[in-house]
Formats: C-alpha cells, structure tokens, sequence
C-alpha cells in the first residue's frame, strides 16, 4: 500500500538508511499503532520504553491529520494519558524537528513541555526540540477537570 507521509515523516526514509528495519523493530513494540480517519490513514505511532518509568514518542504522519488536526488531536491526546497509565511511565518523551511547526504545535497542545533545543540532531543535520510529559502533570491535570 503506497501512503503519502507529510514531508518530514517522509524525510525518514531518504535520511536514515535502515529506516523500514527501524519501523519493524517499532512495530513490535506492545504499543504501535495505526490512526485511520474516515478508511484513510491518518498516523502511525507508538511508544517505545527507553527503561521503567520513561518512554519515547513517535509519529509518523499523513496529510489526512492536516485536516483534521483537532479530532486526530482528541484520540491522541486519550491514547498518550492511558498508555502512560498502563506502561507506568513517569516520563514520556519525544523529539520534534524545529522547521515542523505543525507537529510542534501538537505535541504542546499534547501536554508535552519543550526540554531544549538538539542541535544538529537530525539526520540530516536539523535541529530538533526535546519535548516531554510528566505523569504528575498529568495526574494534577485530570483532577482539576474532575468535577
């Protein structure tokens, strides 16, 4: 099946050699998954556990969540609180390349904080920001929007 990635998830493929050998490994993790919206893939993405307590975020994304960012955002945002509850993650994190603002922009309104700035993370040289999201922030945050 050919999917039409937003081009910086599409940059994966031209930039890291072994790209398709990582997504396997991705693909087993316990939590990888697909997002279809309306029989159209919108996202694949998941958690891979670094060590107890701290996971790492990816995303790889369509056009279709151009669309609709803010339903996409909704299932994301339900997914990121009860995966962090069912792998008791203390700390999730993930990294963003800094020219896509369209995914900056969702990881903060994901509740992910900017950590720093990754010079020349990338593998083509770009710089990325550090992102993270605290269970106690989380936690903190769903009390308060209890009634």
């Amino acid at each position: 099946m050919n999917v039409k990635l937003r081009h910086h998830s599409g940059q994966c493929f031209k930039q890291i050699p072994n790209f398709v050998d990582v997504l396997k490994m991705y693909s087993n993790e316990p939590h990888a998954w697909t997002a279809m919206y309306r029989g159209r893939m919108a996202c694949f993405f998941g958690i891979c556990s670094l060590w107890p307590g701290v996971g790492e975020a990816w995303m790889l994304t369509t056009s279709v969540v151009e669309g609709h960012a803010v339903k996409m955002l909704r299932g994301a945002m339900r997914y990121f609180d009860i995966a962090m509850a069912d792998l008791k993650l203390h700390r999730l994190q993930i990294t963003v390349n800094v020219n896509d603002g369209l995914a900056i922009r969702y990881a903060n309104a994901l509740k992910f904080r900017r950590e720093g700035l990754l010079v020349g993370y990338g593998p083509n040289g770009d710089d990325h920001e550090m992102l993270a999201r605290y269970a106690d922030v989380i936690s903190e945050s769903t009390k308060t929007a209890s009634p």
